[in-house]
């Protein structure tokens, strides 16, 4: 599992989303800058002048969830059974995406993101994005069959999960059932389960320590091999960041859109993932 990331500056040398982990060598710092409405490089950045003034007015204080990434190399080296789980799922492409991420930029597609049947569409340097389900697909290659999870059981799921048994079948034989399932009481390779999935599947930006009923749920169905729709679970979790003041996830992803759309990222400041 990665460290946490350390702020640099530069140009990224990624070119395609088949090489998305390759990134090039890093520039002297540089300060962010925040487009304000009267700054040449605000006229670069928007094609309109409602996108500037919706930006300025929600996002440039929006935190980005510190991106991890999966170590498969360490993966590979040793035995975890979570690891073969997420195997199966198609997930470790996703997982251990390595890219440098640009602030600035992240805020910008965010702000001006909307996702409405699968499709994402976005702007940045009034280039537009448009990444439909096959795109998405062929970028992540993250499975788009199964159930639709949104953070609560689904219907086909009913039947089968209770919520009991489940904390019986990632608990440790001393953990006691209480209301609050702390990663503690986990078995050790469902603490590890846990811990890829608030960090990097579903980023979480507090409670770590704590399984919530949808890591709960999540680790149940991963365990038992219920299939999970997981484009739509990112696109989700995308679109959550659309609240107010949420927390973005996913800067790598960007990213990689970024890159497929030839998106100018020259001199643009970016953080480095460690």
């Amino acid at each position: 599992m990665a460290e946490s990331s350390k702020k640099r500056k530069g140009t990224s040398s990624t070119t395609a989303a088949a090489s998305h982990r390759r990134h090039g060598p890093s520039k002297a710092p540089t300060a962010l800058i925040h487009p304000s409405l009267s700054s040449p490089r605000s006229s670069t950045l928007f094609s309109l002048d409602d996108q500037r003034l919706w930006y300025n007015s929600q996002f440039p204080s929006r935190i980005i969830l510190d991106p991890k990434y999966l170590d498969t190399d360490f993966f590979n080296d040793e035995t975890f059974d979570c690891y073969q789980v997420f195997q199966n799922s198609g997930l470790v492409d996703f997982m251990s995406l390595k890219l440098p991420y640009y602030p600035e930029l992240v805020k910008i597609f965010y702000s001006n993101l909307k996702i409405q049947d699968g499709i994402i569409s976005s702007e940045v340097h009034g280039i537009s994005m448009i990444i439909d389900q096959s795109l998405f697909f062929s970028l992540t290659i993250l499975p788009s069959q199964g159930a639709p999870f949104e953070g609560t059981i689904v219907d086909d799921w009913k039947f089968d999960y209770s919520s009991h048994d489940a904390c019986r079948m990632v608990c440790n034989d001393q953990a006691e059932m209480t209301d609050r399932l702390l990663a503690g009481s986990l078995t050790f390779d469902c603490r590890i389960m846990h811990y890829i999935i608030v960090r990097i599947l579903l980023p979480h930006s507090s409670n770590l320590a704590q399984a919530s009923e949808e890591d709960l749920i999540l680790m149940w169905a991963f365990l038992t091999g219920c299939q999970i729709n997981l484009a739509h679970l990112v696109r989700y979790r995308m679109h959550k960041a659309l609240r107010a003041n949420a927390p973005l996830p996913y800067p790598q992803l960007v990213t990689l859109f970024l890159h497929h759309f030839q998106i100018p990222l020259d001199d643009e400041p970016f953080v480095q993932v460690k």
